[in-house]
């Protein structure tokens, strides 16, 4: 079987991407009846220097032309043809591996998933379904099992070992790799190889005969032996391979029987020491889209408050946030408890702050909520990282313990937590000014909510005082000029709180980005209505 990848010249100027496309048509019409596989660059209907102004409109310009020349290509050398460009998906353009079957209809497309950040703000590329579930799809053509790597996804590891679970044939990775080192390219994609169990070929743009950088189109087989390296030349790198099915295998173990490095790599596996990955995993503070419904609590109208339970509902419920508080025990353990005293919440009385944690631990923290709920006990802020670990946006709320400066270790037991956890991103701080001045010194890169306690109507301009990203507003202590200044200076506006439709459809009008609630399920609806709208 015959592989072909297409190099192209790299376009330093609009001009000089013109041609570059012409190249690229040129390669594809010159395509002979012995090719099986034939594999373009990334953004190959723009493969070169690009302005935000020029950059989609060129893409537009130069799709129809060379969509025509692939699926002649595929017609002609009766082989799969996968074109790498930005195409439109609907009503947005994406970042697209299209492939086409030898008689020229579509047999699947790839869209890039992970997207450097200059895609979608300089290149007018839609990211949205990067933040849904998503496996890394295999598309079929000629009995081939085709994985896909686009440019930046080749980075992930963790996206790699998805797609040798997938078990494909062949990886093809479509690239734009300019300022790679040639050294590190071919490293990269023979490990890509070796841990698929996959031939690798990949495409790329050539950035000039003495460039270390970039370039770089080569083919690998499933044991990571490069078969191919095109270097900085441009035109059709070929390449011949036996068996596209073949499988590296090795011994199971020093003396063990024979096992594909797939089996052999799956069978020693420990996710749960892993990152939180999967569709459960959401999108982070700052992907996630806006308006929020947080569950204030959890979802504290049908469980106990501040528990697993009610946690957990608003998690398989689908809440984008949920709230909790966050005080500290005699022997320094973070616990989540809202209220300074005992006597509300349990069978105990007392402060929290006065009581170790094995003391707590001997309290009833369901009973006083309802009967079936007897025998809950207070939560660490551990059990709620390791049960949800980025399942939903965390409002954590650190209850101030007066108005001296928050104590560093303290703020550094929290830290540490949500760092262990892996939780840093899929967070922020809600609290009063002493405590959100530690956090701005010991973790400025995590995200601060302004808390109504320094002063309910004075909270927006302390929030810009504290450079906060939020402020969490409490009724009745709010108005439309507050809400106008703090998106003003660039700060989203929580509501606490609002467990009435009517009411929560009406903060949402006024521009309340996310809304509180103890009723996860009502103003969740209520959200989702005025989003269709």
């Amino acid at each position: 079987m015959k592989l072909c990848a297409i190099q192209v010249p790299y376009g330093k100027n609009l001009e000089d991407t013109e041609r570059s496309v012409e190249f690229l048509i040129k390669e594809l019409n010159t395509c002979d009846e012995s090719i099986d596989l034939i594999l373009t660059p990334e953004y190959s209907n723009g493969p070169g220097e690009l302005t935000p102004e020029e950059a989609l409109p060129f893409y537009i310009a130069h799709t129809e032309k060379l969509v025509e020349a692939a699926v002649n290509a595929a017609k002609r050398c009766h082989a799969t043809v996968a074109l790498s460009g930005c195409f439109k998906i609907g009503e947005h353009y994406r970042n697209t591996t299209r492939v086409y079957h030898p008689d020229g209809t579509i047999a699947g497309d790839y869209y890039k998933q992970q997207l450097v950040l200059r895609e979608p703000a300089e290149h007018g590329v839609e990211n949205a379904h990067t933040r849904e579930w998503c496996p890394p799809p295999i598309v079929e053509s000629q009995g081939l099992r085709l994985g896909f790597l686009t440019c930046y996804d080749a980075y992930f590891e963790e996206y790699i070992a998805h797609i040798a679970y997938r078990r494909p044939d062949i990886v093809l990775v479509a690239a734009f790799q300019r300022g790679e080192p040639c050294e590190n390219l071919r490293l990269m994609n023979q490990m890509l190889a070796y841990h698929a169990g996959a031939f690798v070929l990949r495409s790329s743009v050539a950035m000039g005969e003495n460039s270390t950088k970039g370039g770089t189109s080569l083919a690998v087989d499933p044991a990571g032996k490069l078969l191919a390296d095109f270097g900085q030349n441009t035109g059709k790198m070929i390449i011949e391979i036996a068996d596209p099915h073949w499988k590296y295998c090795r011994t199971n173990s020093y003396g063990g029987s024979m096992i594909s490095n797939c089996d052999f790599i799956e069978q020693g596996r420990t996710p749960w020491n892993y990152r939180a990955c999967g569709s459960c995993v959401k999108p982070d503070e700052y992907q996630m889209g806006y308006p929020r419904v947080c569950a204030h609590r959890g979802f504290s109208t049908v469980a106990p408050e501040n528990s697993l339970p009610a946690f957990g509902a608003a998690i398989a419920m689908g809440a984008d946030e949920i709230e909790f508080d966050v005080r500290f025990t005699a022997d320094g353990v973070p616990v989540s408890i809202h209220d300074p005293s005992l006597d509300r919440v349990s069978n105990g009385t007392g402060l929290v702050e006065e009581k170790t944690f094995a003391e707590l631990e001997q309290l009833d923290f369901g009973v006083k909520c309802a009967p079936q709920f007897a025998g809950l006990k207070i939560l660490k802020l551990e059990d709620i990282l390791k049960r949800f670990p980025r399942q939903a946006i965390l409002n954590i709320h650190i209850k101030s313990i007066g108005k001296e400066p928050y104590p560093k270790d303290k703020f550094r037991k929290i830290l540490d937590l949500l760092r262990e956890y892996d939780c840093e991103r899929h967070c922020y701080i809600m609290a009063t000014g002493e405590i959100l001045q530690t956090a701005r010194e010991m973790a400025p890169h995590i995200c601060r909510c302004q808390s109504a306690d320094d002063g309910a109507w004075e909270i927006v301009d302390n929030a810009i005082r504290n450079q906060c990203q939020k402020v969490q507003l409490y009724k009745p202590y709010y108005n439309q000029e507050m809400i106008d200044k703090a998106h003003a200076y660039g700060i989203l506006c929580n509501m606490f709180f609002s467990d009435e439709p009517e009411e929560a459809r009406k903060m949402l009008e006024m521009g309340i980005d996310t809304l509180l609630t103890n009723d996860y399920f009502q103003i969740a609806q209520v959200r989702d209505a005025f989003v269709k709208k």
